[in-house]
């Protein structure tokens, strides 16, 4: 099918007496779908005209220079979706659970609307310029969210977990194909998913109005004793995490970590010997550069220090 010419009154509608016709955001909606089944690599005009199995889509390439602009134009409305969605989070009154929960009602609900949310991981190769501006699409997404579970963890309504973690379990929630057979059915899917996710995230005790009994400070150190920190309690969480890195840093099915307020974290000595590991999207893992020994890993962002289990000073 050749490409008719653009028309440049065509950016915006479709062209004049087919007043009839899907609009452009629901024809972009329609090839998203397929996109989604198929992936953004070796589609043609026709084929998505097929694989749609409405042939109106084909007037995209009135509205579009190549293919490439269509594809872009398709994740583009998938960042726009969850974009607003964040913004009726951001702008919704209450903690910052009540706000996560109007995030995930909101993008569930733009989701059904549309039929799909892209992934910003296609599985097939594409050029680098594109990659690049998938990445820079959900790392804009992702710091907004990442804002909000940070702001839960402080005032109390969410539970200290890894917020990177935590938000890219949220995106991949939102950015899986849309398998129910009826729109009821996958309402009551998406029902029970923000449940789920939310229950996972809260706080598993309501916020304290009392203070807690003070906790003296605990100390740690390496193996060979060069790295060695002192952390004020009381001590919020206790966790075993058993993501893959974790895993893999620590050589055992899990790594146990406490958590706790930077203002009362301490280098006593050997700052300078920690070593700091980065992986995009996962946060960082430290280690003593002597001894491998697993260390605190500080995050100025959140205010929070993860540290390995410490020994108290009796001990």
């Amino acid at each position: 099918m050749s490409k008719p010419a653009r028309s440049p009154s065509a950016q915006d509608a479709a062209p004049s007496g087919l007043a009839a016709a899907p609009s452009r955001a629901e024809v972009i909606d329609t090839i998203a779908r397929v996109i989604a089944r198929r992936g953004p690599a070796g589609l043609g005009w026709p084929g998505i005209a097929r694989e749609a199995g409405d042939a109106s889509v084909a007037r995209a390439c009135l509205w579009f220079e190549d293919l490439p602009e269509l594809i872009d134009a398709c994740y583009a409305r998938t960042a726009q979706g969850i974009e607003e969605s964040l913004l009726r989070a951001e702008t919704a009154p209450g903690t910052a659970l009540d706000q996560l929960a109007a995030f995930l009602v909101a993008a569930f609900e733009t989701r059904r609307e549309r039929g799909q949310f892209l992934s910003f991981h296609p599985a097939e190769e594409l050029p680098p310029a594109r990659r690049k501006r998938l990445r820079e699409r959900e790392l804009m997404i992702l710091a907004r969210l990442k804002r909000l579970l940070m702001k839960g963890q402080r005032d109390g309504s969410l539970a200290l977990r890894h917020a990177d973690s935590a938000c890219a379990m949220i995106l991949a929630c939102l950015q899986v194909p849309v398998s129910a057979a009826t729109a009821p059915e996958q309402q009551m899917w998406d029902g029970e998913l923000v449940e789920l996710l939310l229950a996972a995230l809260a706080e598993p005790h309501a916020v304290e109005t009392v203070a807690r009994r003070a906790v003296g400070a605990a100390r740690g150190a390496c193996v060979c004793g060069t790295v060695s920190y002192e952390v004020d309690g009381p001590f919020d969480v206790l966790s075993h995490c058993h993501c893959s890195m974790c895993r893999k840093h620590h050589g055992s099915a899990f790594a146990s970590f406490v958590s706790a307020p930077l203002s009362g974290f301490r280098w006593l000595t050997g700052e300078e010997a920690v070593t700091v590991y980065r992986l995009a999207g996962h946060g960082q893992r430290c280690f003593c550069r002597l001894c491998g020994s697993v260390v605190p890993s500080v995050e100025p962002e959140s205010g929070l220090v993860f540290c390995p289990v410490p020994q108290s000073e009796e001990s």
